[in-house]
């Protein structure tokens, strides 16, 4: 392992119309100490040819060409090739990170940092610089402040091991959720936030992020996955946290709709039910009454006032705004 040396692994695939961008980010970074490792995962358009060309010019660059496997699978491939560097950084590949974007993140490193994360969003700023693995663990299993992220990190590359990357192909939205808990419950020693923004994320319509379309039996897969990624003899402390997004998604489901005789038999329900009770979490009166409602004329009335009640309360904003304006 070479001291201060960074890997950044570049998954490929699909990208043809921002690669170019990509690299060339990584290639003007202020801090030059790096491998710059582009995993091409069977992309069928350009993109691996682009990337071959700037390999040829630069030779801090590595391709791996490897069959269509996932995001996942070209990750790890990424990090197993990066076995000389002391710390991990990813970046996809419709993105782009600021030129200072390595140093910033690398200044905040000290003898005892094991990760520092940085912001997407400045209005997600964490009033703390520096945390606890423990209270890290708790925001990587909540997902808050985009930790669920694979990109805007440096972690040091003691913390990967085989079972961090061990996700079936068929996760294909938050599974760097499902990574970064992993890599959280690894950490041993402190974690850094970076307080500014150093990642550029695109969104790229043609994404999994953008096209895939989940389910709630996607829903209980995903969350399994979590929750065994949590030791098990911690179970019990973190599975609190992922409560508020589980309730997220039971009302994008749920919420809305009146026949809801399958939601009872669903294993995503039984088990948020449970959670929510054993912990106590408090609802909202009407999300309360249709969360334990199954009745479908009483779930219509219901719903019916609700949406009425958003409308009226719409209307009367707009009101005052527009007089506001005057």
């Amino acid at each position: 392992m070479q001291k201060g040396l960074i890997g950044i692994i570049v998954p490929v695939y699909k990208v043809e119309k921002y690669i170019t961008e990509c690299i060339e980010s990584i290639l003007e970074q202020t801090y030059t100490k790096f491998r710059l490792i582009i995993v091409d995962d069977g992309t069928p358009d350009n993109a691996g040819k682009i990337c071959e060309e700037y390999a040829k010019k630069d030779s801090r660059i590595t391709i791996i060409h490897q069959e269509n496997a996932g995001v996942t699978r070209a990750r790890a491939r990424g990090v197993e090739e990066a076995d000389d560097c002391e710390w991990i950084t990813f970046v996809d590949s419709d993105d782009t990170i600021t030129t200072d974007a390595l140093a910033t993140l690398l200044s905040f490193t000290n003898d005892d940092t094991d990760i520092v994360f940085s912001v997407f969003d400045k209005e997600t700023i964490p009033n703390q610089m520096h945390i606890t693995n423990v209270q890290y663990r708790h925001w990587a299993t909540e997902n808050l402040y985009y930790i669920g992220a694979a990109c805007g990190k440096l972690i040091n590359k003691s913390l990967f091991n085989n079972f961090v990357f061990d996700i079936p192909s068929r996760i294909k939205i938050h599974e760097d959720t499902i990574m970064n808990i992993r890599i959280a419950f690894n950490a041993k020693k402190g974690i850094a936030f970076c307080n500014k923004c150093i990642y550029i994320y695109r969104c790229n319509e043609n994404s999994a992020m953008q096209t895939f379309k989940k389910d709630i039996k996607y829903e209980e897969d995903l969350h399994e996955h979590i929750k065994t990624s949590i030791p098990i003899d911690e179970v019990c402390i973190y599975i609190k946290d992922t409560i508020p997004y589980r309730l997220k998604q039971w009302r994008i489901h749920y919420l809305y709709k009146y026949n809801v005789k399958d939601m009872e038999t669903e294993k995503f329900y039984i088990e948020l039910k449970k959670d929510i009770i054993e912990h106590g979490i408090k609802q909202g009166f009407i999300e309360k009454v249709l969360f334990n409602c199954t009745n479908t004329l009483t779930r219509f009335f219901i719903i019916t006032l609700k949406k009425v009640g958003n409308l009226i309360n719409h209307i009367f904003k707009t009101v005052l705004t527009s007089l506001h304006i005057r």
